[in-house]
């Protein structure tokens, strides 16, 4: 499971060895500036589009860059409840979209870092 810690400059998401193979990237460090809020939103795989590339294992997991029309996704989920959505602006993705068993916590800081 792919973790989130919130710094005062950055919100680095620390990925396991499984998701950097398959999601072709390491762990990722984005700065706040280029974030525009967090939200928790548990209906997001209806809207993610086309895996390109990464990995998708049904009811399992989904890792990797996924895209739809114009937009690009960066999605880490394995089989976690609920999801994290981190807006971004001047970044390769659109958001990032990140399983999570406790979202509320991580929204929270995220949000109040970019205020």
């Amino acid at each position: 499971m792919a973790s989130i810690t919130v710094e005062s400059t950055h919100v680095n998401i620390t990925l396991t060895r499984f998701e950097r193979f398959f999601g072709l990237l390491p762990s990722l460090s984005i700065p706040i500036d280029h974030i525009t809020g967090a939200a928790q939103d548990d209906e997001i795989l209806s809207d993610i589009g086309m895996r390109a590339p990464g990995l998708v294992w049904p009811r399992r997991a989904l890792i990797g860059t996924f895209r739809k029309w114009k937009f690009q996704d960066f999605v880490v989920w394995r089989n976690e409840p609920h999801f994290v959505v981190i807006t971004l602006v001047g970044e390769k993705w659109d958001r990032l979209v990140i399983g999570s068993a406790e979202p509320e916590p991580v929204v929270r800081a995220i949000n109040s870092a970019t205020t």
